[in-house]
């Protein structure tokens, strides 16, 4: 490349001064969110201006000096980068060489028109990578902090401290008050799976927190109620709530089967205060999990809860016996007498009838009432484990008191 001729590079520092003061005046005027920016920030954009006009003109005087256009943003502080955006930043930089390339080419000699052309150029092209570089760290940097902050948020839920939780997911960004759901996976993910990830969770849920622990990562989900909520002024609250934390779970169910291992969804529950609830169910159950092989990928917690139970988990004590011990509980003596009777009879009907004294109608319309009315149905055989589970965990709850 040719080099400026002396004449040409002490015309151009005299008008130095001059372009510097013109790119500003510029900025200014061609872009609107420069003006609305605070004082502070306007200055070290203009520090930042100053600076690049001046490393042209010593780069041109010093052609054969090695050029560091990174040294440009040296001036502003990094958290410039978070006031305005990569594509602002380059248009601020373009501004400026646009007046470069007016005003240089008439500051020196004929002769030097071409070639201090193409040093602009040259040199916009350099500052417009190093500006890129410049957000990319700040990008990874900031990354790397707000996965600190959710992992943080994530331990303090599996601690069991409500209003910590809340607070440091709210930290880490958490803003919504709808029902949350969590997974918990084996999975090993690097980088670009984790901002993947991310990036699938936000698509599908209102709030999302991910922390990553080597070959398993926990999620937490949350929707907003208002959001979620259905449009027709005749919804009553608790179709609205219900609407909300069916899509909730749904939008962890779809997470879940993405992630490539096996993965376990956790209960729905009312808010983010609660979330450590659901994500001990989730781990429990992935703990759980290789006691079921035949279990579907992914799976709910709750469907785990006589694995769960098995394990030593002592919230699926309490869940087996609110989930499905109190409703069947609460049918009355002849259905629960009946689904312990038939469970423990093999799923004979003829057998529990006789047993009972009662016709065998009578006990297959007995186990349809209690599949209808607690959901889980004793002729099959998980559910029949299910049940079984909880009568026993009920009836020992009941020697506990007495």
């Amino acid at each position: 490349m040719d080099e400026l001729s002396a004449p040409g590079v002490s015309a151009l520092r005299q008008a130095q001064d001059t372009i510097i003061e013109h790119s500003l005046d510029r900025i200014s005027s061609a872009h609107d969110f420069y003006r609305t920016l605070p004082e502070g920030s306007r200055d070290q954009i203009a520090a930042v201006a100053r600076l690049g006009v001046t490393m042209f003109v010593d780069s041109a005087e010093s052609p054969s000096t090695p050029l560091v256009p990174s040294q440009i943003f040296s001036v502003a502080p990094a958290a410039l980068t978070g006031v305005i955006t990569l594509e602002q930043t380059l248009a601020l930089v373009r501004t400026v060489l646009d007046v470069v390339v007016d005003e240089a080419p008439r500051a020196v000699p004929d002769e030097d028109h071409d070639t201090v052309r193409i040093l602009v150029l040259t040199f916009g092209r350099d500052v417009g990578f190093a500006a890129a570089e410049v957000y990319a760290r700040a990008a990874e940097a900031r990354g790397a902090w707000d996965a600190r902050l959710e992992s943080v948020a994530v331990d303090a839920m599996l601690h069991d401290d409500p209003q910590d939780a809340a607070t440091r997911a709210g930290t880490a960004g958490w803003n919504g008050t709808g029902p949350v759901a969590t997974i918990a996976a084996k999975t090993t993910l690097d980088a670009l799976g984790v901002s993947r990830l991310r990036h699938e969770c936000r698509n599908l849920a209102s709030d999302c927190l991910v922390s990553v622990r080597g070959d398993s990562v926990l999620i937490v989900l949350g929707g907003s109620s208002q959001a979620h909520a259905p449009s027709s002024r005749h919804s009553s609250s608790g179709s609205r709530a219900e609407n909300a934390e069916q899509l909730v779970d749904q939008a962890a169910m779809q997470v879940a089967g993405g992630l490539g291992g096996s993965a376990v969804v956790g209960p729905v529950v009312s808010g983010i205060s609660h979330a450590g609830r659901s994500l001990r169910s989730a781990l429990a159950g992935l703990r759980a999990l290789p006691g079921w092989a035949e279990a579907p990928n992914p799976v709910h917690a709750d469907d785990l809860l006589p694995e769960r139970l098995l394990a030593g988990d002592e919230l699926a004590g309490e869940q087996i016996l609110s989930l499905v011990h109190a409703p069947l509980h609460e049918m009355g003596d002849p259905f629960e007498s009946t689904v312990a009777t038939y469970l423990a009879l093999g799923g004979s009907l003829e057998a529990t009838a006789r047993n009972l004294f009662v016709h065998a109608n009578t006990v297959r319309y007995r186990l349809g009432r209690v599949s209808e009315q607690v959901g889980w149905d004793a002729t099959n055989a998980r559910d029949g484990l299910m049940l079984h589970m909880a009568i026993i965990v009920g009836r020992l709850a009941v020697g506990r008191e007495d």
